[in-house]
């Protein structure tokens, strides 16, 4: 199927996402992001490269240190290998949305080719390039907008043809991408100092990940990475748009939304397992991140 659900995120130890997406033959799938489906992707990474398409509402994206919001009829194009959040269903960002990860190959073919070498490479081969906002209001962006919405219709049709129809209107979208790939168009790290910080936000965010249920601290994190507390809020906050404490709650929350889903556990339970201490103020962050609560939302599943 070309249009699927997500699963849920799963990453390794250097923040990478370890899910398949597509088959070898056909290195391309779809993700119906439907609000409850999905509260959003914490902070990952990927080879494939990643384009949103907001279909309804609002969502909020991350991309190289800033947080973007997103309304209906826009998106984002996310560069392979950029440090990227893909997307926040939750709490003021009831959206609906679909995600098409692809390899970049899908487009061209064989990367020795001529194909790969004037219209990929250029692209994903460039280190400063993360990622570019798609706005209605800019005519190229619109027509790339024009031609997800396409590949969206023949994603959810099924149509026999359907492949063939989806690579080619990916094919335009990416030559449109490719000619206006320029620092005034797109998402650009300013110095090459953050490819080293970039580093580290990952390695703190592999240290969140197998410890957020801990009592943990900044300081904590600045202990495993080898740098000052200043350097681990300032190196996190620019790469990801947040405090390391902000998104360390952001995960903990997304984890118990996930066990409220998946499990039988109190709330009690889940609100410890999670790394909350006090009931009380569990609910008060659950409530302010999807906008219910912790109660309220495992009855809604």
């Amino acid at each position: 199927m070309l249009l699927i659900k997500p699963d849920r995120l799963s990453v390794n130890d250097s923040m990478r996402e370890i899910q398949v997406h597509g088959t070898k033959g056909f290195p391309f799938q779809g993700y119906m992001n439907e609000d409850r489906d999905t509260e959003g992707e914490g902070w990952h990474w990927h080879s494939e490269t990643e384009i949103i398409f907001v279909l309804e509402g609002k969502i909020r994206c991350g991309v190289n240190g800033a947080q973007f919001e997103l309304k209906e009829g826009e998106g984002i194009f996310i560069n392979s290998g950029s440090l990227h959040m893909a997307g926040l269903h939750a709490g003021i960002y009831k959206g609906r949305s679909v995600s098409f990860v692809f390899s970049p190959e899908f487009i061209s073919g064989d990367s020795k080719g001529l194909l790969y070498r004037k219209y990929v490479e250029p692209v994903t081969e460039n280190p400063d390039f993360k990622g570019c906002l798609l706005k209605k209001e800019i005519p190229w962006q619109r027509e790339i907008l024009d031609s997800l919405e396409r590949i969206y219709t023949y994603c959810r049709e099924e149509k026999w043809e359907g492949e063939i129809l989806v690579r080619n209107e990916l094919s335009r979208a990416w030559a449109l991408l490719a000619e206006k790939e320029k620092p005034e168009n797109g998402i650009y790290i300013e110095k090459p100092g953050n490819t080293k910080q970039e580093k580290r936000v990952k390695q703190i965010l592999k240290y969140m990940k197998s410890r957020y249920a801990e009592c943990i601290t900044i300081e904590d994190m600045a202990r495993e990475v080898n740098i000052s507390r200043t350097e681990c809020f300032r190196c996190f906050q620019k790469i990801t748009g947040q405090s390391p404490m902000e998104y360390l709650t952001f995960y903990r929350l997304s984890q118990a939304a996930h066990k409220l889903r998946n499990t039988d556990s109190s709330i009690t339970e889940i609100c410890i397992s999670s790394g909350f201490n006090h009931p009380s103020y569990f609910g008060k962050k659950f409530r302010e991140m999807y906008g219910i609560s912790p109660a309220q939302y495992r009855k809604t599943i």
